[in-house]
């Protein structure tokens, strides 16, 4: 049931967002990260006055369409305004979204635990505040837009860059793996945490938050490693690590041994996640919205898609041996 949400999250905008990403390459259209955060808070809001398990199915399904129509856009407003530092712009962008990860559930948790499940209402209140601002700043968002492609054109032309689809098909397989993996330790680590460690419910639900901490440092150190080292190197350092780390986290018994392995095995899952976007635009430098669609948007539900059958898995298995499969 839970691995069905987050496939119900992901299905409608993995069909939708590489579409917009080629909708956004011909036209800008910042109106649209506006109109994807209104649409994501209004379902997330309207899923707390709901009774029925499809209801709100189909509600998340709602909310996985504003994030189809958020990210192709706003991933090609990042990679303009990044300038010469696509790696650390792109991490500064990408973190945004994971400090979302560490604060949402807190403040969601809280107003629940208060008012009941029509509390997550008060997520409306940060969404209405940003896409108010948004509103406001449209103007600037499509003049800047205009006047970065015109030079970007411009750019291309005069260094005749051409497409590496080969490359870019590479880069796209490995997204899509480490989005399996990611989407498979956020739904499972609390489950695994209450039904492996034998810990409370609010323990395992922490450690979601203490993988998003762990995300938010990672991915900035991604992105200046990036720069630095550059991003395929980054990237294999990313998944070279993950390996025996989340091995390591299988062997052990111990919860607080497990939840200091957790923290650098977040990291490394999200050590490569930005330089992989910034990579997937670079191999795409004629179509940055198609590019931003894909590498930010799809591989994101790709994961989403999978964990039903590693849900299955998981109940008929045990959850240990879904965590093996995940390795």
């Amino acid at each position: 049931a839970a691995a069905g949400l987050m496939f119900a999250s992901n299905f409608l905008s993995s069909l939708i967002q590489p579409l917009l990403g080629m909708m956004t390459d011909r036209r800008s259209m910042p109106w649209l990260m506006a109109a994807g955060m209104l649409i994501s808070g209004l379902g997330i809001t309207l899923i707390g006055f709901l009774n029925s398990y499809w209801a709100i199915f189909a509600l998340v399904m709602f909310s996985g369409l504003g994030s189809a129509m958020f990210h192709p856009e706003a991933g090609r407003m990042s990679n303009c305004v990044a300038g010469e530092k696509k790696g650390r712009g792109m991490s500064i962008f990408t973190v945004g979204g994971n400090i979302g990860f560490v604060i949402g559930p807190g403040i969601t948790t809280v107003a629940v635990s208060v008012w009941g499940l029509k509390g997550a209402a008060v997520i409306l209140l940060p969404v209405l505040t940003i896409v108010s601002i948004f509103i406001c700043q449209n103007k600037n968002f499509a003049q800047f837009s205009t006047a970065m492609t015109e030079v970007r054109r411009i750019e291309i032309e005069s260094d005749d860059k051409k497409d590496d689809w080969k490359g870019f098909g590479k880069l796209s397989v490995s997204i899509f793996a480490r989005s399996i993996i990611t989407a498979g330790v956020q739904v499972f680590i609390p489950l695994y945490w209450v039904s492996v460690l034998m810990q409370t419910k609010e323990l395992g639900s922490l450690m979601v938050t203490v993988m998003a901490v762990a995300a938010v440092f990672a991915t900035l150190a991604g992105g200046h490693m990036a720069d630095r080292f550059g991003f395929k190197k980054t990237i294999l350092t990313s998944f070279s690590l993950l390996l025996p780390l989340l091995v390591l986290l299988l062997m052990t018994g111990n919860v607080i041994f497990a939840t200091i392995i957790l923290v650098p095995m977040s990291a490394s899952m999200h050590l490569g996640y930005s330089p992989s976007v910034a990579l997937g635009q670079k191999y795409l430098p004629n179509r940055l919205g198609l590019a931003s669609g894909i590498t930010l948007g799809l591989a994101i539900s790709v994961g989403g898609i999978s964990t039903p059958l590693l849900g299955v898995i998981g109940d008929r298995y045990g959850l240990t041996t879904v965590m093996y499969v995940i390795a």
